[in-house]
């Protein structure tokens, strides 16, 4: 795959369509007339697992050889990567270890353990997650799933796209801007390199968490910048340390450019989502809404496509949200 492009996502999509599920893209009056735009919001936290995650998954995991799957896979992840690997490799009878921080959301470790993998926690602050999948693969010599950086990844990821266009095209809709919740870059590579390919004239933004918005930067500097990893987000998905070289090399061609979002306008976000639209969203899924509703950019009379990336929020941490905007009302 020298060069990636919309036809690799187009024979991804065959690969996994079977193992997938064809999320809705819907619209609300309500937020429309809040925006004064047309919104189109793609619900990637229906998919199986809770998030767009799957796709990739399962498009890596159906090019491995029946010897590699028989040797294994081993991932790293904060927590929606972990659920699709091991949710792809339940359905392929494929052993799977994973590798997750100690201070990823219970729900997220829960799940991953639910679907038959055997979850490995880290020290975020004092272990590397990368090493520790490196060595396990070594010495065992099982497939290493990447969460971003790898093209098989990013099409998979890409497959999302391909639905929207499906959708848009059944309701003659050509639109003007995508938005795309951003960690490592693989989901907004994928589906962005699909959308342009489709409308040429579309801009593309990644959205990431203000204090790890390295895609951003990255994109005004023209090079790849880390993230702080002293600082914390709310929102767990998205704490890459920085663009993946895979991923940004692909960004800095097709984005339009990289918005960020505070953690208390994901909060709100949470909670718009939750009361007109009925749908749960943990917050690195809420952030391209989010950058919507906070009008990061001008989105008057434009038709925006909102990917609304997952749902995978402990219940705890949801039900504080919910309670807090009651407390100030």
């Amino acid at each position: 795959m020298s060069t990636f492009n919309y036809t690799h996502i187009d024979e991804a999509y065959e690969n996994i369509n079977s193992k997938i599920l064809k999320t809705p893209l819907i619209v609300s009056e309500y937020f429309n007339k809040l925006t004064k735009s047309s919104v189109y919001f793609k619900l990637e936290n229906l998919q199986w697992t809770g998030s767009f995650k799957l796709r990739g998954a399962s498009n890596k995991i159906n090019q491995l050889t029946e010897k590699e799957k028989k040797r294994g896979v081993v991932a790293y992840s904060s927590g929606n990567h972990a659920q699709a690997v091991s949710y792809a490799s339940m359905l392929n009878n494929i052993n799977a270890k994973i590798i997750m921080p100690d201070s990823a959301p219970t729900i997220k470790i829960k799940n991953t353990e639910k679907y038959g993998a055997k979850v490995i926690l880290y020290d975020s602050y004092y272990e590397s997650r990368e090493k520790i999948a490196n060595e396990i693969a070594y010495k065992e010599k099982r497939s290493l799933i990447k969460p971003f950086d790898d093209l098989d990844i990013i099409a998979g990821q890409g497959t999302a796209a391909k639905e929207i266009f499906d959708d848009l095209q059944k309701k003659n809709v050509i639109p003007d801007i995508f938005l795309c919740c951003c960690g490592g870059g693989g989901l907004v590579a994928g589906t962005s390199t699909y959308l342009k390919h489709k409308y040429p004239n579309i801009d593309c933004y990644s959205v990431e968490p203000d204090d790890f918005n390295d895609t951003k930067i990255s994109l005004e500097k023209n090079k790849i910048i880390s993230n702080d990893m002293r600082l914390n987000s709310i929102c767990d998905a998205l704490l890459a340390k920085q663009p993946g070289d895979v991923t940004f090399a692909i960004n800095k061609k097709i984005l339009k450019g990289g918005l960020s979002v505070s953690d208390k306008e994901v909060k709100d976000t949470i909670i718009a989502l939750a009361e007109h639209l009925k749908i749960v969203v943990e917050p690195g899924g809420a952030v391209a809404a989010s950058a919507l509703f906070n009008k990061k950019i001008n989105i008057e009379n434009k038709k925006i496509i909102v990917m609304v990336s997952g749902g995978n929020i402990d219940p705890s941490l949801f039900s504080k949200i919910i309670k807090k905007n009651n407390a100030t009302d």
